[in-house]
């Protein structure tokens, strides 16, 4: 199994009346993927970080093997989502991916 932990920092426009839009736009575009990559088992996002944070929203997946992680990178589905709902949005992104 392998696992993926990406944190998004968001672009200082963002963060105003439409910033709880974004956070649950990028949530819900993100989950929908659930069941529908082969290979990908979870995806969970987290928009409610504490104040001490560096970054402002939390990606978590867990993929059936390096492969399926690979697959998922380039999947259709998630570039599309990634597209309109992360993209415009995000300064910065940390990623680490490993086995479980």
């Amino acid at each position: 199994m392998v696992k993926q932990v990406v944190i998004w920092k968001l672009q200082d426009k963002c963060f105003g009346p439409n910033l709880g839009t974004i956070k649950a736009n990028i949530k819900t575009k993100l989950e929908e993927l659930n069941g529908q990559i082969p290979g990908l088992e979870s995806i969970a996002v987290k928009t409610e970080c504490l104040s001490s944070s560096t970054g402002d929203i939390v990606f978590e997946a867990t993929f059936e093997s390096e492969d399926a992680f690979k697959n998922y990178q380039k999947h259709e589905l998630r570039l599309a989502a990634t597209k309109d709902a992360i993209v415009p949005f995000v300064d910065t992104t940390t990623h680490v991916e490993f086995e479980v």
